[in-house]
């Protein structure tokens, strides 16, 4: 199906969102609420659009809203700045140190509203991180406390047995503020200290001992994914030259 952005006309495959649909057209809809990896939980309200809908026009959120046959929209409007620079603002007071942040205001000409109490850190609750960890089954992290002092943490801060230090929560982060620490010795995530597991043949960190184990039992030996397509080409080389 067709659907029209700012004037232009691009595809939308069957169930895709205004988001994705826009993001395969490499149109720009500010988000941070969403990923590929994890269904988003349309709380930011960045991605607010303005559509034309059988005459009609209202504002939705790209990345919630099901694209239709002939649906038109349009990603700047005097509505949608008018929401977008008030969530930048309330965003910012929740995260003033972000970068991801301070620059999506600076590109929309937004400055930060001294009469909003700021808060320390980086973090805009979008969720996405604790989302990734109850899918994969650990549920290691969470949200805990309420109102300004509310936070994605394990539970009493500590670390948590669950966790298996696979980096899932920080690679959805839209905002890349969860604190993850990689050196030769392992990884520390969560206020809990890891240890790498290495390749059996060329010694390369292939991830977590934990991760590792939870995903592939413990009776299959550490291979990197070279290593172990090095193995099937020496099988085919064998069997072909038989």
């Amino acid at each position: 199906m067709n659907i029209t952005i700012d004037g232009l006309e691009i595809f939308a495959a069957p169930d895709d969102t205004i988001m994705q649909a826009a993001k395969r057209a490499d149109t720009f809809i500010p988000g941070l609420c969403h990923g590929d990896a994890v269904s988003g939980n349309n709380c930011c309200r960045l991605c607010m659009v303005e559509i034309e809908e059988r005459g009609r026009q209202k504002l939705v959120a790209a990345c919630g809203f099901k694209a239709k046959e002939g649906l038109i929209v349009t990603t700047k409007t005097e509505r949608v700045d008018r929401i977008r620079k008030t969530v930048l603002k309330l965003m910012y007071s929740q995260a003033p140190e972000n970068p991801t942040l301070l620059e999506l205001m600076k590109k929309y000409d937004v400055a930060a509203e001294s009469r909003l109490p700021s808060k320390e850190g980086q973090c805009i609750l979008c969720g996405l991180c604790v989302d990734a960890c109850k899918a994969l089954g650990s549920s290691s992290i969470s949200t805990i406390s309420r109102g300004i002092t509310k936070k994605v943490s394990t539970p009493y801060g500590e670390a948590s047995d669950s966790c298996i230090g696979c980096g899932s929560c920080v690679s959805v982060c839209p905002t890349k503020c969860i604190e993850v620490i990689d050196d030769d010795a392992g990884r520390t995530i969560w206020n809990k200290k890891f240890e790498w597991a290495r390749c059996e043949k060329c010694g390369v960190i292939v991830t977590t001992k934990e991760h590792y184990l939870a995903s592939n039992g413990p009776d299959l030996p550490v291979i990197c994914p070279a290593c172990k397509r090095h193995a099937i080409t020496d099988v085919f080389a064998d069997t072909l030259g038989e």
